[in-house]
Order: C-alpha cells, then sequence, then structure tokens
C-alpha cells in the first residue's frame, strides 16, 4: 500500500440508505463499471466523496492497488470516523459516459456510494437550480472597455499630507542577486510602459528600498515590492467615517 500525496481533512457522508429506510421512498441505485467490474451504487448527493465497502472491493477482478489515506470520513451526524482500508483512483463507467475519480474504500458496509459531482459527470443527476459562472474570457471580452491594461486612476490627483518635522531618509540599497537582475530590469520597464512608476531625474531624498521575490505561480518574473515602513511614518493619517449598509440605502 503505497502512500496517497493527498492532505489530511474531513469528509461527511450522508448515507443514503438511512434516508430511504426512514422515509419509504425508493433508493437511488444504478449500475455502473469500477475498474472495468460491474457495481450497484447507491446515488447519495449528499456525499462529497465515493465510497466502497471493502466487501465489494475484494470482490473486483483486478482490484487497483490501494493507497494510504490521511482524510477522516464520517457518517452525518457522526462523530466517529469510518475506518479506511485506503483510496484509489479509477475508471467509473455508466453508458456512455467514463469519468476517472477518486474511491475510498471503507472496512465496514456493504455496497458503495457515488458522490454528487460523480453521479452529476455521468450525466445520472441534475441541479434544478444552478448558476452558470462565465470564464474569465467571456467576462473580460463582454466588458472589454472595462478590461484595458493595468487599470490606472485617471484625472484624479492624490495629495498625501506628510509630516514636514520627519527628516527624508535615503536607505541602503539591498543588493539583488545575479541571476534575478535581467527579469528586475524587465520588470521595470515593463511598469514604466504602463505608466505605473516613472524615471526620475534629481537628487531623491526620500529613497525606500526595493524588495525582489519570484512570484510562486510564474516563475520566469518577479514581483517588486517598496519597503515603505519609514516614509509611511511621516504620511498624516486622514479619517474619514465608513458608511454603513443602512446609510447607503437611506441615502439611495
Amino acid at each position: 500500500m503505497d502512500d496517497d500525496d493527498e492532505p489530511g481533512g474531513t469528509v461527511y457522508v450522508i448515507h443514503a440508505t438511512e434516508l430511504g429506510s426512514q422515509t419509504g421512498k425508493k433508493i437511488p441505485k444504478c449500475k455502473v463499471k469500477v475498474a472495468g467490474h460491474q457495481v450497484t451504487v447507491l446515488i447519495d448527493t449528499g456525499a462529497s466523496i465515493n465510497i466502497l465497502a471493502q466487501s465489494v472491493f475484494n470482490q473486483l477482478q483486478h482490484p487497483p492497488p490501494l493507497r494510504h489515506t490521511a482524510v477522516q470520513v464520517f457518517a452525518f451526524g457522526s462523530t466517529t470516523p469510518l475506518p479506511l482500508a485506503g483510496v484509489f483512483m479509477t475508471d467509473i463507467n455508466h453508458e456512455e459516459a467514463t469519468v476517472q475519480a477518486k474511491v475510498y474504500v471503507a472496512k465496514i458496509g456493504t455496497r458503495m456510494l457515488l458522490s454528487c459531482r460523480t453521479a452529476e459527470e455521468q450525466k445520472l443527476v441534475t441541479s434544478a437550480f444552478s448558476i452558470h459562472l462565465g470564464t474569465l474570457d467571456n467576462l473580460q471580452e463582454e466588458y472589454a472597455d472595462l478590461f484595458r491594461g493595468i487599470g490606472c486612476l485617471k484625472d484624479c490627483q492624490v495629495k498625501l499630507h506628510i509630516d514636514k518635522s520627519i527628516e527624508p531618509v535615503a536607505l541602503k540599497h539591498r543588493r539583488i542577486a545575479f541571476h534575478l537582475r535581467p527579469q528586475v530590469e524587465a520588470e521595470l520597464r515593463k511598469l514604466e510602459e504602463a505608466d505605473i512608476i516613472e524615471k526620475v531625474e534629481g537628487p531623491t531624498p526620500c529613497v525606500p528600498p526595493i524588495v525582489v521575490t519570484k512570484k510562486t505561480k510564474q516563475p520566469e518574473e518577479v514581483r517588486i515590492c517598496v519597503d515603505m515602513r519609514l516614509p509611511n511614518v511621516a504620511i498624516r493619517r486622514e479619517r474619514h467615517l465608513t458608511p454603513t449598509v443602512d446609510d447607503i440605502v437611506a441615502e439611495g
């Protein structure tokens, strides 16, 4: 049994058999193929995971290898986690639909629960009320006039109230690693072309240092920040009353 690479967590499962036995309603069942073996499953729209009883897992002709999992699975209303034998990835087939899903194996029980997500992907259930969320590209295309460049605030000049009694300080430059310097120069040119920063000529009494770090999701780019802790000391704070929702509604 290999270690599963997923982080530990908590998952709650609503057991469909209890609901059906109490209400007398027919429990939604269907037959699917799990790892090539036909299994009768209960469709549990309240479950966030697929869970298979170990007794059913042992009946698979070619059972996939189990991996250890740190996830804790709880039945609805229970405070005791279900004992798990492991987890595996497999193809789940129903008619023409095939999806790859993660299946947890429980040491107790006699059936398999199919989660809401897997059932929806298999077209076994549909949501009566659903909201269609457009992609980022669609939103940018629909509101093209709002997504031009970086989005600088134009035709507005901000006044900073500076405490003249605090003397400006030119802090020591923090050396940048040689392998990052080309990326820093490219980022500075990019910011200048986007009119976010501008080149200054002449003496500069107040010089805060920059801090450079690589972007996590874009390691080929860098993020440049300015350490403004000392300059911020000289900025006098403006105080404004934040309106409440009632204030806004009353004014509207």
